[in-house]
């Protein structure tokens, strides 16, 4: 038998429990007494009950099911009530203090919220925009930050509500009358605390004040603008400053911190190698300069690399210059160790590209060789590297974003949501073999190929006739040169004939005299006669 605990349970079928309840419920002893009490005895007594009243309830039931399931709620009907306390935000709730008419709102106590008639008017508000489906304020045009930031004319919040349909199970006027309701419930018990909740209960989980200020700094610190609580209560907005960066009030912007390099880095293991060096001139105030500008990468060949751009009045500050500026710009190859990459990338900077294919396991670079140096301090390896163009300032960004493309195994499968062993590469499952392992292997073919080629050399070389044939493999059957007389002329015909048919004797030619050829009768091709003694035909 299927265990309940594993069956889903099944939603479509919410209201119709819900029904099946209620409808239990409504013939206990304690629904009679409870219905007597609120004057619904002659109701009771028939046993006839609202038909609307039946359907609303389960209807409502069934929405909040479905809305639920939308915030990932599908299996809080089958949830233990343990597990549901035990996640449950803790804390002392804060005491709500209605401030009268007249007089102003002050700062909140703790353990006390004070509330005036405009957060009573914005509990309204916010009840009718649930109602119809915008829990969230900032999806209404009035408060959306873009439209805020940049002045962009805007739709008041009651206008927009008024386009939305209406909530069918609870209208507007029964939600103010609940919010009226409960304003003179606070007004009633005002001057009364609270009852204490145990101590103990409270220490178990995150209390509601940590779940309300880290709900209050998100909003307020999301987008790129962060709002500021002002001395009277008021928010105020500023732009949020960049990581690393500082503000400039001459130009009223945010200029990049310059980095230092990380004191932990290891520096034994790097290596670097100067790619370019050129002399540069410039026009200042005081005439004409020259520097020099040199381009050095840095790395420690396992995937750690950097690209430096240095200037300076010797080559030898600015290559110093440069490599400092590599090991403050460090970037990491995401490489699979021991194994090929699995994809070819391609970077492109104006029309400088440089293209990485993967070659199967074994096989080594394969790259000019005067980029030996810049592909062992990257790490790269079983691999096929080209560049276009030479100039190394937008060659080394097109290098860069090559690869910046790479991605490792481990990378993919967390990317797409699959095991880790099943992203395998072309060439994963096997290794090349040198080729010197099969030289002793390869003489006996390689001694029968030189021998066939030096046959058809000599037989070429010294044929004596132009019909002679150079190996017996390369004979094909089925034609012959006479076969093609049909396309050729008479003369043509003539000449092929009396070559087949030539007399080589003194018989031959006086028996050749009453010989007639087949084709004499006539037609296309048809022979001319033989010549007799006199040279007429």
């Amino acid at each position: 038998l299927a265990d309940e605990r594993n069956l889903d349970f099944p939603l479509e079928r919410a209201g119709e429990f819900m029904s099946a309840f209620l409808g239990a419920l409504s013939k206990s002893p304690v629904a009679m007494d409870a219905e007597r009490a609120t004057g619904g005895a002659d109701s009771g007594a028939s046993g006839s009950t609202d038909p609307a009243q039946e359907t609303d309830v389960p209807d409502q039931f069934q929405d909040l099911v479905w809305d639920l399931e939308k915030v990932g709620l599908r299996n809080w009907l089958r949830m233990d009530t343990g597990d549901l306390e035990r996640f449950l935000p803790k804390g002392q709730l804060a005491t709500l203090r209605l401030v009268p008419d007249g007089e102003s709102a002050k700062a909140n106590v703790e353990g006390q919220i004070s509330l005036d008639a405009d957060d009573v008017e914005v509990a309204k508000l916010m009840l009718r925009c649930a109602a119809r489906g915008r829990a969230d304020l900032l999806d209404f045009e009035a408060v959306d930050p873009y439209k805020l930031l940049h002045g962009l004319p805007a739709r008041e919040v009651d206008e927009e509500l008024a386009e939305l349909p209406a909530n069918q199970h609870v209208s507007d006027d029964v939600l103010g009358d609940l919010v009226d309701a409960h304003t003179a419930r606070l007004r009633s018990r005002d001057g009364r605390a609270a009852p204490r909740m145990d101590e103990e209960w409270l220490g178990q989980g995150a209390t509601i004040e940590e779940i309300y200020r880290k709900e209050l700094d998100f909003y307020r610190t999301a987008g790129p603008v962060e709002w500021v609580e002002g001395d009277r209560g008021e928010y105020s907005w500023k732009w949020k400053q960049p990581p690393n960066t500082f503000w400039d009030p001459r130009n009223q912007v945010y200029v990049q911190e310059r980095k230092g390099v990380d004191p932990t880095l290891n520096l034994k293991e790097m290596r670097q190698h100067l790619l370019d060096m050129t002399r540069m001139n410039g026009m200042v105030k005081s005439g004409r300069i020259s520097y020099f500008r040199a381009i050095v990468i840095v790395g420690n060949g396992k995937g750690v690399y950097g690209f430096g751009i240095g200037f300076g009045n010797t080559p030898k500050e600015a290559r110093a210059d440069a490599a400092v500026k590599a090991l403050q710009n460090l970037d990491y190859i995401d490489l699979d160790v021991g194994r090929m990459l699995v994809t070819p990338t391609r970077g492109v900077e104006y029309k400088h590209t440089a293209t990485i294919i993967p070659r199967p396991i074994g096989r080594g670079i394969r790259a000019n060789k005067k980029f030996l140096p810049v592909l062992y301090i990257l790490g790269l390896d079983n691999c096929k590297v080209k560049f276009m163009h030479n100039k190394w300032f937008t060659r080394m960004r097109a290098l860069k974003r090559a690869l910046d493309g790479i991605m490792s195994r481990r990378t993919l499968a967390n990317m797409t949501g699959k095991r880790y062993s099943l992203l395998i590469a072309p060439g994963d499952h096997w290794v090349h073999w040198p080729d010197r392992w099969f030289q002793e292997i390869r003489k006996p073919y390689d001694a029968k190929h030189e021998h066939a080629r030096l046959v058809r050399k000599h037989t070429l070389h010294f044929k004596k006739r132009g019909n002679t044939i150079a190996t017996a493999l390369e004979l094909r059957p089925g034609w012959r040169k006479e076969n093609w007389i049909r396309w050729n002329s008479p003369l043509d015909r003539w000449l092929q004939y009396r070559r087949r048919n030539q007399p080589s004797s003194a018989f031959d030619a006086a028996y050749s005299k009453d010989v007639v050829p087949p084709a004499a009768a006539g037609g296309r091709g048809a022979m001319p006669k033989p010549f007799d003694g006199d040279g007429a035909p």
